[in-house]
């Protein structure tokens, strides 16, 4: 098994979009169309909370070194956000 395969070969680095990521995507552009500050930082709170639940679930169930790699690493940087 490679960094960027899978136990059966298979390529891993670029997969369909999961629900957080797309929850991640969706909120965080929302954002940015808020026009309300309370609203803007309720979606940005959204929206990281959906990228923190994307990068948990990536450690833990990654298909690939690189995909655990990439949830660990969005994992501490949200951590350093805090």
């Amino acid at each position: 098994m490679g960094f960027f395969t899978d136990d059966l070969g298979r390529q891993t680095v670029a997969q369909k979009p999961n629900a957080p990521i797309l929850g991640w995507a969706l909120l965080g552009a929302a954002s940015f169309l808020a026009l309300e500050e309370k609203n803007r930082e309720r979606l940005r709170l959204a929206s990281s909370v959906c990228l923190a639940v994307w990068a948990a679930l990536e450690v833990v169930t990654g298909q690939s070194g690189f995909r655990r790699s990439a949830g660990a690493l969005t994992l501490s940087w949200l951590w350093r956000k805090v």
